[in-house]
């Protein structure tokens, strides 16, 4: 069972990245369209560009990070995810597994908790290894630590191995 981190909810860190049309406009579009989940305002941290991640042939990336509460379980929150991104256009995923896309909304983390099933994951297993998501996390909250973990995000950004150029594109 599941239970809220607080009277506001649940709280929720999500990672949007996209690569395709107008990457701003995708972005603003996500953060209308996530607004719809929760009477909260969103926190939004700064967006910034990156290399692609795990296929360098990819268009360079738009991404930022977006905590929120919700009163949906983690299952809900990911059909509404997937929901807002085929409204913007995300087409279904191919045989590959890193390709350009409008938009991409990941799920990072749950209240603070742990979820694992065969479509969902969390925390997400690859955050601590992307600039892209430890960069803006570390923007919005510093202090922040994973769950069943001391490290905080800010130094899980000092240890990443991520090379690939990730600059700071446009503040909140």
């Amino acid at each position: 069972m599941v239970k809220r981190s607080d009277k506001r909810g649940n709280s929720v860190y999500l990672s949007i990245g996209t690569n395709l049309g107008n990457r701003e406009l995708n972005i603003s579009n996500a953060q209308e369209e996530l607004q719809k989940l929760t009477p909260h305002k969103l926190v939004v941290s700064p967006i910034y560009e990156s290399a692609p991640w795990g296929n360098e042939s990819l268009n360079p990336f738009l991404n930022c990070v977006i905590h929120l509460y919700v009163d949906l379980n983690p299952l809900d929150l990911l059909f509404a995810t997937q929901e807002i991104e085929q409204q913007i256009g995300r087409t279904s995923k191919s045989g590959a597994v890193y390709q350009n896309r409008v938009i991409d909304i990941d799920i990072l983390t749950y209240n603070h908790q742990t979820y694992d099933s065969n479509v969902l994951k969390i925390p997400h297993s690859l955050m601590v290894y992307r600039k892209f998501v430890l960069l803006p996390l570390v923007d919005l909250n510093p202090k922040m630590t994973l769950p069943h973990s001391e490290i905080s995000v800010v130094k899980l950004l000092s240890i990443c191995n991520d090379s690939l150029e990730c600059k700071l594109w446009k503040s909140s």
